[in-house]
């Protein structure tokens, strides 16, 4: 990804263009800018706001040019106040002169701020998905019966390919690299909605499902043994601990430790990783509560119900920092929310910290948090927001290190997010609007993968580099190899798709 390149993915084109141009895998017509109809409400109103500048400052070269370029035409009475943009960049240096003023604050979070930008820049170009895996890879499974749910890989090796799949029809299937069926599991009481894995020391593993019925299950992975036995996916343990939808499990990383740089504190910090963990597991619901749960050392069941953490607005999104450290977002709060699994006055979670998701610290909530995903490294969480922006921030503080724009996700979409393994790139699901049944059935005849998509980000420069068109319908979920690039989708088309 050094330099533009160009790639073949299916028969498709797929044009990589770097410094600031977006390519995009699949055929694309050129229309004219001043027909978009792509545009928000959001990013129309900036346009205006850019163009109502320029014609003030009679900079009419650069105003026609912009005006030409996106697709909005400025006229007079078009926004309701003049010199929006005027005021809004006064208003942000009477914030600064007041840091300013207040102390010198200012200046060394200024200092902080160009020493993680300059730490960012030092990131090497890597590597990331850039189309369809090939066939001599894996080859992805046919049409399910029902819309896909909840995708996870359970592989453990970096040339292994297998996916649990989780269906409207209250199914959990284990897919190979083949696209066969190898096991499947179907005693739910609801739709599964989300699924995680933890790899076991057998070779075999830990399904934690969550469902729409506000069910918990764990699920064993018995892996093929060298007698020939089918592989099979057994109940461990059911919870019924949420009141509402369960939207999302996630099992405990392992500890890892690894050394800072040297620029950083000597001391040791605990890494998320594609290894071996599970000594607690969290579960989020709109019941607006979090789940603790611990693996059991002595008991009669794997694991126990240790604490619960309640919010006032539903648990929208949950990832861990740590092996004991998770992170919660809730809806109608402008904060992270950190929390230790341990600590509290009955023993249970312990609130560490809240960091502001404002970058400049005020309490108006504008937004909601729908998907978080922390780096390989653990220095940066991903936010993927419900107004079409994903935040990148510094793990245990209130930096915004990139904000990232380009990927469409709206209120009540279901986003998925995660970083590349080198930590280089983010990936995030995309879907095209789709206004109603006829704008469906034109798009689907216009382009049979034009709706879902995969947005590509770099992290060092910020830039979309990618967009990977990938089912008709939305894209319900993604999960990326834990020891490779692969990425495996699924979506309301019914299909799963695995990318590399």
């Amino acid at each position: 990804l050094a330099a533009p390149a160009d790639l073949t993915c299916s028969g498709k084109r797929a044009t990589l263009l770097m410094y600031g141009k977006v390519g995009t895998a699949g055929d694309v017509s050129e229309g004219s800018p001043a027909e978009r109809e792509d545009l928000d409400e959001r990013s129309r109103f900036q346009y205006l706001a850019v163009l109502q500048f320029l014609r003030a400052k009679d900079l009419l070269e650069a105003y026609s040019a912009l005006e030409s370029e996106c697709g909005v035409q400025y006229v007079d009475g078009a926004l309701p106040v003049a010199s929006v943009l005027e005021t809004s960049l006064d208003m942000f240096g009477d914030y600064r002169t007041s840091k300013v003023a207040a102390g010198g604050r200012f200046a060394e979070e200024a200092a902080a701020a160009a020493a993680a930008e300059e730490e960012l820049l030092k990131l090497e170009t890597g590597a990331c998905c850039t189309g369809p895996l090939s066939e001599t890879s894996a080859s992805c499974p046919a049409q399910l019966p029902a819309n896909v749910t909840a995708v996870r890989w359970a592989s453990q090796h970096f040339d292994e390919f297998l996916a649990l799949v989780a269906s409207a029809d209250k199914r959990l299937r284990l897919f190979g690299g083949t696209g066969d069926v190898l096991a499947e599991y179907s005693d739910f009481a609801s739709p599964v909605l989300g699924l995680d894995f933890c790899g076991g020391d057998s070779g075999g593993g830990e399904v934690l499902a969550t469902a729409m019925g506000g069910e918990v299950t764990i699920v064993r992975l018995v892996r093929m043994e060298a007698d020939g036995r089918a592989w099979s996916l057994q109940l461990v343990q059911r919870f019924r601990d949420h009141s509402k939808h369960v939207t999302a499990g996630r099992f405990s990383p392992s500890s890892l430790a690894v050394q800072r740089d040297d620029e950083a504190q000597d001391a040791d910090i605990e890494l998320p990783s594609g290894s071996r963990g599970g000594d607690y597991f969290l579960t989020i619901s709109r019941d607006h509560s979090a789940r603790i749960y611990a693996r059991s050392t002595g008991g009669s069941e794997p694991f126990t119900n240790i604490g619960v953490v309640r919010l006032p607005g539903e648990v929208t999104a949950c990832c861990w920092l740590g092996s004991e450290t998770f992170v919660l977002a809730a809806r109608d709060d402008h904060n992270l929310l950190y929390w230790d699994v341990r600590g509290g006055a009955d023993g249970g979670p312990k609130e560490r910290l809240k960091t502001n998701l404002n970058a400049l610290g005020d309490s108006v909530v504008s937004f909601a948090v729908l998907a978080l995903a922390v780096s390989p490294n653990g220095k940066m969480i991903a936010a993927c927001t419900d107004k079409s922006r994903v935040i990148v921030l510094q793990a245990f503080g209130n930096r915004q290190l990139r904000n990232l724009y380009g990927a469409v996700v709206e209120e009540y979409d279901t986003p998925s997010v995660c970083f590349s393994l080198d930590g280089t790139f983010i990936y995030t699901t995309s879907s095209l609007p789709v206004k109603g049944k006829e704008d469906d059935e034109r798009m689907a005849a216009a382009s049979p993968a034009m709706c879902g998509q995969i947005s590509i980000f770099e992290v060092r420069t910020g830039e979309m580099v990618l967009q990977l068109p990938c089912h008709q319908r939305a894209v319900r979920c993604m999960d990326r190899h834990p020891q490779t690039e692969a990425i495996v989708t699924g979506s309301f088309d019914k299909t799963v798709k695995y990318w590399g």
